[in-house]
């Protein structure tokens, strides 16, 4: 399970994390015409991709997610013709030590239920999973110092689950009801359910929180940038200092660096990785102020194999 480590150690030895990012890219079919999954890391101080593979038997579907100095890949999904959806979810967990690669990846705990594409985010020593995709269970709970996982509680009403979004300055977890529109929040210190919101309007795939605003990206053709102020609950108006250097794809990607920085990247068609880097703060009236830090999307050598990606 030891998978393959190389070119990358270098770049975890006392580097800050504002400037590296984890993805987890989809490749495209191969000659059996299976799709499969890769780990990156994309370093925005040098512009370079470097590769980590997967473990072995991480199938198609797995979601990854980093807590402290490891890199956990979770669930996943195999093709079962017997099956009327056509697969069988997986349960498998597999953990990546940053700090002790020669060790490569090791199969830890399996949760308790098999899940594909499960929406997955670490907060204070535990990982908490979501359900997708017809999961038997709402969610459940991995204590990593404990190597244990429990079930997690769910919502006082069925919720059709969108990504999860970490406010950890509240210890809790917001998640979006796509059919209601309804913003429930998980206070993970004393395992309860509050309803925020009953009629929150948008809440695209992409989202995070910085200084209590959280902010989306509409999936469409002019990189609207959405903010809602979590303490007033209300929205805020968005404006850019100059115009967006380059208008994004649909499915790009909103990522919070460690700096409090967001970025939107993607992949394109030249099989290169694009990036806005850019700083927000709040107005004198009450909105927010964007300011792109480039003239153009920055670009990164890609490798061609690569059709989509997802940042964690």
């Amino acid at each position: 399970m030891s998978g393959d480590t190389s070119d990358s150690s270098s770049y975890f030895d006392g580097r800050e994390p504002d400037g590296l990012i984890r993805a987890l890219v989809q490749k495209w079919p191969d000659t059996d015409g299976k799709m499969t999954l890769g780990l990156r890391f994309i370093d925005l101080e040098r512009n370079k991709v470097f590769i980590k593979a997967m473990p072995p038997d991480a199938p198609s579907g797995s979601t990854a997610v980093s807590c402290g100095n490891h890199v956990y890949v979770i669930g996943g999904m195999r093709e079962n013709d017997a099956n009327f959806r056509g697969y069988d979810g997986v349960n498998d967990v597999f953990q990546l030590d940053l700090k002790d690669l020669e060790r490569g990846w090791r199969k830890t705990t399996s949760m308790l239920f098999p899940r594909a594409f499960p929406p997955v985010l670490a907060a204070e020593g535990k990982i908490y999973v979501f359900e997708y995709w017809g999961s038997e269970s709402f969610g459940e709970v991995y204590d990593i110092s404990g190597d244990f996982w429990e079930t997690l509680s769910p919502p006082p009403e069925a919720i059709d689950i969108c990504v999860p979004v970490l406010d950890s300055s509240r210890s809790r977890i917001l998640v979006h009801c796509h059919a209601g529109d309804t913003v429930y929040a998980y206070y993970y210190d004393r395992k309860s359910w509050v309803c925020l919101e009953q009629k929150f309007c948008y809440w695209s795939d992409s989202a995070t929180i910085v200084d209590d605003v959280l902010y989306t990206v509409l999936d469409n053709y002019s990189c609207s940038l959405e903010a809602y102020n979590l303490l007033d609950k209300k929205h805020l108006p968005v404006k850019w200092s100059s115009a967006v250097p380059v208008t994004p794809p649909q499915g790009c990607t909103l990522y919070r660096l460690g700096s409090g920085k967001l970025i939107l990247g993607w992949v394109n068609h030249l099989h290169t990785f694009e990036y806005i880097r850019f700083n927000i703060w709040c107005n004198e009236q009450g909105g927010i102020h964007v300011a792109a830090e480039h003239q153009s999307a920055i670009t990164v050598p890609y490798p061609k194999d690569i059709c989509n990606l997802w940042f964690f």
